[in-house]
């Protein structure tokens, strides 16, 4: 199982990161700092979820999801990404990203900071590992 941590802060990515790894022993975990370089991660590793971050500088979260949806449109994403959108915005603010969670992509929008039971809640969104 593969996971790709697109965010800009790196204290969210260590502490997710970390928490992943202790869920799922022996998964891999690609990192970046913004949504460009989170492109390229996800095209050079194909992860089979990717957290989302929806504001970073360069490229946030929007511009990511329009071109991962654009690309499987096209058809040169062969499988459909699952993402999980993450952010530090307040509730109120999440609900009105929900529209974003009606794009076949995004499997749910989640608040910053990541604690191991907020991951435990949403594990019916993660892959399942294999035996």
């Amino acid at each position: 199982m593969h996971f790709l941590i697109i965010d800009d802060d790196v204290v969210a990515r260590t502490t997710l990161k970390n928490h992943l790894t202790a869920m799922f022993a022996g998964c891999k975990i690609s990192e970046a700092p913004n949504g460009a370089q989170g492109l390229f991660q996800f095209f050079k590793k194909k992860p089979d979820l990717v957290f989302l971050d929806m504001l970073m500088p360069i490229m946030d979260g929007r511009a990511v999801l329009d071109a991962l949806y654009e690309c499987y449109r096209c058809g040169q994403l062969v499988k459909k990404p699952k993402v999980i959108l993450v952010s530090m915005l307040d509730t109120m603010q999440i609900d009105q990203m929900h529209t974003l969670a009606d794009s076949s992509l995004v499997a749910t929008v989640v608040k910053k900071p990541f604690t191991r039971n907020l991951l435990q809640q949403i594990e019916n969104f993660l892959p399942h590992p294999t035996a």
